[in-house]
């Protein structure tokens, strides 16, 4: 079970009683706990290094759900945040979902229905470590290239054969095939996959046109 791996949830709401009630909820099915009765408390005090995630009220005394979610992700938070919404504060839930939280659940809470979203958060927060763990790993193996060699990176990206990457570059095609063998060899590819692979976790990061 997921909640075998002792994800940490962070719980922000003004009613103590109601923290009291989830907190139970959520330990007795294996997780952490962690409680905020307010939204500065969460942003300034949780851990942002656990995996897991976040159930926060739309409502928070003098405060707000929304204010919690952007504050936190400024300070570089990314595990998914869960909206937790009374009856006619749909319409801020969705816009709490438009502004990046994972979702939201409605008052009162059905603790089946609970369960599933946070286990659902908690495999979602793995898939977004992951994914920065590859793209940290991919943006090293870059770094290696010259910018020659970028250039061919980019091609091989791109689908070009050796002939058609020296044209581009109008250099040999003995030259090329340099090229496109120290791209392997520094992204240590077993195949043109893996070259393709690493691109998906570097676009976001850097110009293909610049290399910047």
């Amino acid at each position: 079970m997921l909640a075998e791996c002792r994800f940490l949830v962070a719980l922000v709401d003004d009613d103590s009683g109601f923290r009291d009630a989830l907190q139970w909820l959520l330990t007795s099915s294996g997780y952490e706990v962690c409680c905020f009765g307010d939204a500065a408390s969460f942003v300034e005090g949780h851990d942002l290094s656990a995996l897991g995630c976040s159930l926060i009220d739309l409502r928070l005394g003098n405060d707000n759900g929304i204010e919690a979610l952007t504050a936190s992700r400024r300070r570089g938070y990314d595990a998914p945040v869960i909206m937790i919404s009374a009856y006619g504060d749909i319409p801020t839930a969705v816009r709490a979902v438009q502004l990046g939280a994972f979702g939201f659940i409605e008052k009162p809470i059905d603790n089946e229905k609970l369960l599933d979203v946070v286990a659902t958060a908690c495999r979602r927060h793995v898939e977004i470590r992951q994914q920065h763990g590859r793209a940290v790993d991919a943006l090293r193996k870059f770094s290696r290239l010259t910018d020659r060699e970028a250039d061919v990176y980019w091609l091989l990206v791109g689908g070009a054969a050796t002939k058609e990457i020296a044209g581009k570059l109008e250099i040999s095609t003995r030259t090329a095939e340099t090229h496109r063998g120290r791209v392997f060899d520094k992204f240590e590819a077993r195949g043109l996959d893996d070259i393709v692979q690493a691109a998906f976790h570097l676009r976001p990061l850097i110009d293909p046109v610049s290399g910047a």
